[in-house]
């Protein structure tokens, strides 16, 4: 009698637990290909018990494609078009969790490019319908290899020094950023979202507050910092605010001590956030150089844990567009950034080689090793290794001449707390944009060249071999892009939106380089 209520139970109870477990753990699809000649490969994870049935479906057009097709009690859909089993992977997600397929080779057929393909998982049975669950669904455009293209994909708005963050949606965020023109921006609050399944940009949720020249941090809870910026009147401000991609929000947190702009923010070890220098106000009379004078020496933390700020030690000199770095053994390095020196009554303005470093377990700064040359507003390329490239930037400036760009290049061993320097780049260039091609070679792409008041917006790049500390012409931009926002896509190819381009204005286009 006992044994036959054990196993009444037990019918009873198994589809209640794999109904609960359904709905409780999402089906997650993974793709990486569409560079030609390249390689697709597909991943399917992950399964609720070993062996679970499941399909990856594919199309060459999107969806939606009505579940009732298969089962007229099933009111979903999926993103894939004209698809059939004859098209689509069967099998089974393993004791792993996981169902895999490829890598195959994709051949280069210039017939391809531009060509889109889509994919989504689904599993079965299930206990109510047939199609159990749906993954997210995932598209790949066509292009070819170490090349920009430009698809037709465009902003709603015209965005310099935005950024971008990938949400829980697979989907990515393009946040803030100035319109109007590179040097007299209007920050903007709005946020675009870029879909990769409908290849094009959607409305996303608003910003508390208008900021471009501002950082982004991502938080060890998954939620991510916006600090400073300037706001829509082109003024540094002190609001602060976070994202939560479990609601899709933005949210104001408590402001800094300080407005700032042109800061670095970086997140230290024990989760709080440290940031450092820029702009605590933008002068424009009699000149917008006089804009360096209010270049500020302060810094504070954040924290996140009880959404505090509090001042940290004054760096030696004020900075502003500053590399930071932070070091193996957690310390942070400060170096160069533009800056003034003080002659009595007379300021004059200055870009310094020279470095300091925070450390966070004293809450204090020293004296860092001084770079090769001099350099301002340019992001640090990681190489590998503790290893860290600084590509040019503003090496220069005086009331008379208001920042020259550089070709001039250094390494930063964070090991060995030097700088070496390594080969020229054959243009100068500032507000550039980096990303790894392979393990040993790095591309700088646009930014700009001229002076600080008048970039010129570059289309060209160039490849760092790490190797031989050389340089190579790269690829070219479809237009010139100077601060374009960028982020790298899982499926390989990396998307440049937006920045400042031709005669100063800033473009709502985009375009993709495809890179494996």
């Amino acid at each position: 009698m006992s044994s036959r209520i054990l196993r009444t139970s037990l019918l009873l109870v198994v589809p209640c637990l794999l109904a609960c477990l359904t709905a409780q753990t999402p089906l997650s699809l993974d793709v990486v290909g569409g560079t030609m000649a390249g390689r697709l490969s597909l991943d399917l994870a992950p399964g609720l018990y070993p062996f679970e049935t499941c399909f990856i479906l594919t199309g060459i057009t999107a969806g939606p494609t009505p579940l009732a097709l298969l089962d007229p009690s099933d009111p979903r859909s999926v993103s894939v078009g004209t698809s059939t089993l004859s098209n689509s992977f069967f099998g089974f997600l393993g004791i792993d969790g996981h169902f895999r397929v490829g890598p195959f080779a994709i051949p280069s057929l210039p017939a391809l490019v531009d060509a889109g393909f889509f994919f989504q998982g689904i599993t079965f049975p299930g206990t109510q319908t047939f199609v159990d669950r749906i993954s997210n669904p995932a598209a790949i455009r066509m292009g070819t290899l170490g090349t920009f293209r430009d698809r037709g994909v465009y902003l709603t708005f015209d965005r310099a020094f935005a950024t971008v963050l990938s949400r829980a949606d697979r989907r990515w965020l393009v946040t803030g950023g100035g319109r109007g023109a590179l040097l007299a921006q209007v920050a903007t609050s709005a946020t675009e979202i870029y879909d990769d399944v409908t290849d094009a940009f959607l409305p996303g949720p608003p910003m508390v507050a208008p900021r471009s020249i501002h950082t982004m941090t991502e938080l060890r809870d998954g939620r991510t910092l916006f600090v400073g910026g300037v706001d829509n009147l082109n003024d540094p401000q002190a609001s602060c605010e976070i994202y939560n991609p479990a609601t899709d929000t933005f949210t104001a947190i408590a402001p800094m001590i300080s407005p700032r702009a042109g800061h670095t923010a970086t997140l230290l070890p024990d989760g709080r956030v440290f940031v450092a220098g820029g702009l605590a106000n933008i002068t424009v009379l009699p000149s917008a150089v006089y804009a360096i004078f209010d270049t500020t020496s302060t810094t504070e933390i954040y924290n996140p844990a009880n959404n505090t700020w509090t001042a940290g030690p004054n760096m030696r000199t004020p900075r502003a567009g500053q590399a930071a770095i932070l070091r193996p053994d957690g310390r942070v390095l400060l170096a160069g950034g533009v800056s003034f020196d003080d002659f009595i009554i007379l300021r004059l303005p200055a870009v310094r080689n020279t470095t300091e470093i925070y450390n966070p377990a004293t809450n204090t700064t020293s004296v860092g090793p001084s770079m090769v040359t001099a350099h301002s507003l340019v992001d640090p390329v990681p190489l590998g290794s503790d290893r860290y490239l600084i590509p040019g930037g503003i090496s220069a400036l005086s009331l008379a001449s208001p920042g020259t760009s550089s070709t001039a290049c250094e390494v930063y061993n964070a090991l060995a707390n030097t700088f070496t320097a390594v080969g020229s780049m054959a243009t100068a260039r500032v507000n550039q944009r980096s990303f790894p091609l392979d393990s040993s070679r790095f591309i700088c792409v646009g930014g700009g060249n001229g002076t600080l008041l008048a970039p010129i917006a570059l289309a060209t790049s160039e490849i760092f071999d790490a190797v031989t500390s050389t340089w190579s012409p790269g690829p070219a931009l479809t237009v010139p892009r100077a601060a374009p926002a960028m982020f790298r896509s899982s499926r390989g190819q990396v998307h440049f939106i937006g920045g400042g381009t031709a005669n100063g204005a800033i473009a709502t286009s985009s375009e993709f380089h495809f890179s494996f």
